[in-house]
């Protein structure tokens, strides 16, 4: 009866391992979009430490029963073990996707959508087991190498920049040669093991290259910075901290969004009445981890005739990381009419925000609002 009912499943699972495979991928990376907040969140990072862990525990088990214990047939093979690994990925990807996100640029989402997507295919057409070694493979240095891009300047360097992202590509380079080298050792046997390794270990290059290469072009985005507010306002006054807090006060003059367009809370008009020319005060919020401190840039660009953005201005101004709301800073540039935006990024370039906005003149005085920031 026991048998049979056993047996039972290992049909189901033979008829429907790959949606199973890909449901369990998927429940894993729904459940992380609710629990990731913070780069440098305790509970945030050891889960995604625990999920790398567990799911390279489970890569070395899954291969040693396929390269060890070949008279096993396919439909024997662990559903248990095959569906927490797809949930590890998942997992994984949608932890890694909330915090690169949340740095501002649509495309390093965009990227890691692209990846959920190629796992799910590469789920469904890959049917050799050692294709499947080195698709798993792939996707777990992958996922390694974009962890590290977030742990060392956030938990060991305390700084963003070219050398530290440098830093944590090596050191995921570092990690993943002990795994291939455990592959090596006790997963790879025959003649042919050292044709295996060189295949897989060429397979992490390219990945290593890649990621490399979107990094020079500013595509990765800036993590773990990350903008929380920004705003363009023609006056701000620095006020007196409150009473009981070390955070200043600023009182800001702007001009008010349309309730329709609740994306923004200045508007994308800058209104400078008869004047040829004005100030605009671009007012910026930058999350950093704790610990953690790097120059910020405004860079004022302003599109010509031919559409072109031409920098006006570069300016930059410290931060320092901790704060949960950013830390705050403005720079102050003198505009005319035209289309105008102000980019918030690194020392380096990378872009980790942006507004954009149409300096007008007009013979009315514009309708100004006042809050503090």
């Amino acid at each position: 009866m026991i048998r049979s009912r056993f047996r039972y499943l290992l049909e189901l699972w033979d008829r429907y391992e790959r949606p199973l495979a890909a449901i369990s991928l998927t429940v894993g990376f729904v459940f992380d979009l609710f629990l990731a907040k913070r780069p440098d969140s305790v509970y945030d990072n050891l889960l995604l430490v625990s999920y790398l862990f567990i799911a390279a525990a489970l890569i070395l088990i899954l291969n040693i029963r396929t390269y060890r214990r070949r008279d096993i047939e396919p439909q024997a093979t662990p559903l248990f073990l095959l569906l927490v690994l797809q949930f590890c990925f998942g997992g994984l990807s949608s932890n890694l996707l909330v915090l690169y996100g949340k740095s501002g640029t649509f495309a390093g989402s965009t990227l890691f959508l692209l990846f959920l997507f190629a796992m799910l295919v590469g789920n469904e057409f890959l049917k050799s087991r050692y294709a499947q070694l080195r698709f798993n493979v792939v996707i777990y240095y992958t996922l390694l190498l974009t962890y590290c891009i977030i742990a060392v300047p956030t938990f060991i360097l305390h700084s963003v920049g070219t050398l530290v992202f440098l830093a944590s590509g090596l050191l995921s380079l570092a990690i993943i040669t002990g795994f291939l080298w455990l592959l090596y050792l006790i997963v790879f046997r025959g003649r042919d093991r050292a044709v295996q390794i060189y295949e897989v270990s060429v397979l992490v290059l390219l990945v290593f290259f890649f990621y490399n290469a979107l990094y020079f072009m500013n595509i990765i985005p800036p993590v773990p910075l990350s903008l929380k507010n920004i705003g363009i306002y023609h006056q701000l006054t620095r006020l007196p901290a409150a009473a009981g807090t070390d955070d200043a006060i600023y009182s800001a003059t702007y001009e008010d969004s349309p309730w329709y367009i609740f994306w923004r809370d200045t508007s994308a008009t800058y209104d400078i009445g008869s004047a040829s020319t004005a100030q605009a005060s671009c007012f910026s919020s930058v999350f950093a981890p704790t610990g953690l401190s790097a120059p910020i840039y405004h860079r004022w660009e302003r599109r010509d005739d031919t559409g072109k953005w031409v920098t006006m201005s570069r300016i930059s101004f410290p931060i320092n990381g901790g704060r949960g709301e950013g830390f705050r800073g403005f720079t102050v540039t003198s505009v005319t009419p035209g289309h105008w935006r102000c980019d918030v990024e690194t020392e380096g370039g990378a872009l980790i925000g942006r507004i954009s906005f149409n300096v007008v003149e007009s013979s009315t005085t514009a309708a100004l609002s006042t809050k503090a920031l």
